[in-house]
């Protein structure tokens, strides 16, 4: 199912089963990422990647991206047929390098769907687009810790890069708080993956809990 770039869609950023279900039982989920990070920080292996596709499929995620491995070409290609043979409908995860590009090179010319991670300015890109992947991964908050300013850099993409689903889409990544989401939308980005810490700081907001307390209060005196 294609992306729609005019609407936000959410990725959530997670491993963990536990942690991802409930929140893609909301239907607000396009579907979910994962790293080796990620991987290993919820006791998961590559012997588990079926079972996470197969979970976060049923779940209701509608693409599961796992991310390739390796030290040459030839290793993370083979990698990234190991994930498509595991979970054959997967949306393959390569870092921006050089070494990257060929791999992701091969895996578009058979027409698998690439994110293009470990992103971090805006002429990187430019090799996205050229590439033709379909999304675009930047490490927003990581930006901003090496020194950098997240927000230009990646108001640079979406000026250079049309967000409108003719070309790849900017994947807002390393998000720490619901304001780096609406400073983002604000530019022009449509789609984020975040972690379940960050899913509850979208929803959290004092005058909303207030109102549904009186809701419920007013519905005792209606019953």
């Amino acid at each position: 199912m294609a992306v729609k770039a005019s609407r936000i869609n959410f990725f959530v950023d997670s491993a963990r089963q536990e942690a991802v279900v409930p929140w893609l039982r909301t239907g607000m989920f396009q579907g979910v990422t994962t790293n080796p990070q990620l991987m290993r920080e919820a006791g998961q292996h590559i012997a588990d990647i079926e079972s996470i596709y197969t979970w976060a499929r049923a779940g209701g995620a509608r693409e599961v991206c796992f991310q390739v491995w390796g030290e040459d070409v030839e290793a993370q290609y083979r990698s990234a047929m190991q994930i498509r043979e595991a979970a054959p409908g997967s949306t393959i995860k390569v870092p921006c390098t050089i070494l990257g590009a060929e791999v992701i090179s091969r895996l578009v010319d058979q027409q698998i769907p690439v994110l293009m991670t470990a992103v971090y300015s805006g002429k990187q890109a430019l090799i996205g687009s050229a590439l033709g992947v379909k999304y675009i991964a930047p490490y927003f908050n990581r930006m901003f810790r090496a020194g950098r300013n997240g927000l230009d850099e990646i108001r640079h993409m979406t000026k250079s890069i049309k967000q409108d689903g003719s070309g790849p889409l900017i994947m807002a990544a390393s998000l720490k708080s619901a304001d780096h989401l609406v400073a983002l939308a604000d530019i022009g980005v449509r789609v984020f993956t975040v972690s379940p810490e960050v899913l509850s700081d979208l929803y959290a907001d004092e005058l909303t809990a207030q109102a549904v307390s009186d809701f419920e209060g007013f519905m005792e005196d209606v019953y």
